[in-house]
């Protein structure tokens, strides 16, 4: 489950370190961070800082080295579950720096392929890529700007359609006074998608993926529709305070 949810985790990291991507300096002191979490967001939540350079996994096999101060909340929806299907983890990253390939994606993307935004290559060192983005949006909040999408990443090379197991709602964002870049994450779940499993069927280009039935519905249906609801959780990364 570890390596599933790293994976899945990259909920959606180096701006610094990205191509033609530049960062400004981070700041030296952990940001004081607040969060109104409801109970139904509220299973085994922790928070915890982490300071340059710290690895945000205790694990031995995987390494994502934070490039400055983070303070990182981690819960689930609802209860813990082991059916990867249910599994609802949720986190949200505020680090102590502004990205300015964040704030690019919200003034000038077309759409989540075209953010290119992941966090285990844009604001970590390590991580793995997702394959697929789908229903990019601009929003606002009360701490200022972001865009949302959906993404899906597996540990191997195949391209599944969305499906319960894989499938993450992530929200990227900067604050209005150009100090903090926002990650938030959690694994969604829909009636109407496969379960994960062998019945999950893969394609062969992106192309593909996109004409495929089960994008377009990710793409279309209510926000409402999916477990955890899409507001209920744009609610819970607007409570975020940072002083």
């Amino acid at each position: 489950m570890l390596r599933r949810f790293v994976f899945a985790a990259l909920f959606a990291a180096s701006l610094l370190w990205s191509a033609g991507c530049s960062t400004t300096t981070p700041a030296s002191r952990t940001p004081e961070v607040s969060l109104d979490i409801p109970p139904s967001f509220g299973t085994e939540v922790t928070r915890r800082t982490f300071q340059k350079g710290e690895n945000l996994l205790h694990d031995p096999t995987y390494h994502l080295n934070t490039i400055g101060p983070v303070v990182e909340y981690h819960g689930w929806f609802g209860p813990r579950a082991v059916k990867q299907g249910d599994i609802h983890a949720w986190s949200i990253r505020v680090y102590a720096y502004f990205s300015p390939k964040v704030a690019a994606a919200y003034a000038g993307a077309k759409d989540g392929f075209d953010a290119d935004l992941n966090e285990g290559s844009e604001l970590l060192a390590g991580g793995s890529r997702p394959y697929m983005f789908a229903r990019f949006e601009r929003k606002r909040f009360y701490w200022g700007k972001a865009v949302s999408f959906f993404s899906q990443s597996t540990q191997d090379i195949a391209t599944y359609v969305p499906n319960n197991g894989h499938l993450q709602y992530e929200v990227w964002g900067v604050t209005t006074n150009r100090r903090y870049t926002i990650v938030a994450s959690i694994g969604v779940s829909h009636p109407k998608l496969t379960e994960w499993g062998p019945e999950v069927p893969d394609v062969d280009s992106i192309e593909a993926l996109k004409n495929d039935p089960d994008y377009k519905l990710i793409e279309t249906c209510s926000r409402e529709d999916f477990v955890p609801s899409l507001i209920a959780f744009d609610q819970l990364v607007d409570s975020i305070r940072i002083r």
